[in-house]
């Protein structure tokens, strides 16, 4: 089958309205080469712009002029015989009219979806604010007073943000089950750019809904939060009973209370072993140096789950 041959423009129209948009029109000739082609044929087979392209009329045929890189191709477009074909014999020559248009931006797939189920998921979002509390330093110091006691009160409170990702889409079935299965848990391989355990599944909203008299099909809002440093709280290691130095480790009996200069009850931050931090000298900034730093314990607490099986897309971009 021979693909439909351009023979060149015909006419052009402009017009500009009120509001200063500009409007273009195309006739153009197009010629086919088989008694049987007919406009479904010219409509399927046609060479020239596509529904979205800018005005420029030089890139489809050297020989004209005209460029207006604001106005795009809308879906408008009419396919009528020439006014040179033959009365009551088959035709072969064809007037073909495109319309440019500055006023709508065709460009990015304006026109309605048929079936709600293609239509492409709405990503938002924005960014949780929350009070936080402190207990190391960004070096991962632990927040202490002179006398070893930790800092507490609102010195050590600061503002944390972090993004909140909210994904739309319409799926002809609700996945009840997958979403039970992993409200709250963390993405267990990286996404959207992001490590491991850095992503969050927390809410989902869903609503059934009824296209026409067809059928049903669910609205669905899927909730992620994101944080880079992740959901696992730090716990720096303190406590009232301090490790002997010698015995099993795992057996409550090597504890001994830990006491104060003044032979008092105390809780006292612990090294890696248990035992209360050894002071060796003081630096030069006054930060007290101990033969090991207090231990800090990052468990991981939330459970992980593929949140690609939610039906989300694998990027953002």
């Amino acid at each position: 089958m021979v693909t439909p041959r351009l023979v060149g423009p015909i006419a052009q129209r402009f017009r500009r309205d009120e509001e200063g948009h500009r409007f273009y029109e195309i006739d153009w000739h197009v010629q086919t080469f088989s008694q049987h082609d007919n406009l479904a044929y010219i409509l399927a087979n046609w060479p020239l712009f596509a529904v979205g392209s800018p005005y420029n009329l030089t890139a489809a045929w050297p020989e004209a002029v005209g460029t207006d890189m604001w106005a795009f191709c809308t879906p408008e477009l009419n396919i009528a015989p020439h006014r040179d074909a033959a009365d009551n014999g088959p035709v072969r020559h064809w007037v073909v009219t495109q319309y440019w248009s500055t006023k709508q931006s065709w460009r990015c797939n304006t026109f309605p979806v048929e079936n709600p189920l293609l239509e492409p998921a709405d990503i938002s979002g924005d960014f949780i604010h929350e009070q936080r509390t402190a207990s190391v330093d960004r070096f991962g110091k632990p927040l202490r007073h002179p006398n070893l006691q930790p800092i507490t009160g609102p010195a050590t409170e600061y503002q944390y943000s972090y993004p909140s990702i909210s994904i739309t889409r319409n799926q002809d079935v609700f996945p009840l089950d997958t979403c039970v299965n992993l409200i709250n848990k963390v993405n267990d391989a990286p996404l959207w750019g992001l490590p491991a355990r850095k992503i969050q599944f927390t809410d989902v909203k869903f609503e059934r809904k009824v296209y026409g008299n067809c059928f049903f099909y669910w609205r669905t809002t899927y909730v992620f939060r994101m944080d880079r440093n992740g959901f696992d709280k730090e716990i720096p290691a303190e406590g009232t009973k301090v490790y002997r130095g010698s015995g099993a480790r795992n057996d409550p009996k090597n504890y001994i209370p830990a006491k104060s200069d003044t032979d008092e009850n105390v809780s006292v931050p612990l090294d890696y072993r248990g035992r209360k931090l050894e002071w060796i000298q003081d630096l030069p900034d006054g930060t007290p140096q101990y033969a090991y730093p207090q231990w800090i314990q990052t468990p991981e607490i939330l459970e992980q789950g593929n949140l690609l099986a939610l039906g989300i897309p694998s990027s953002l971009q």
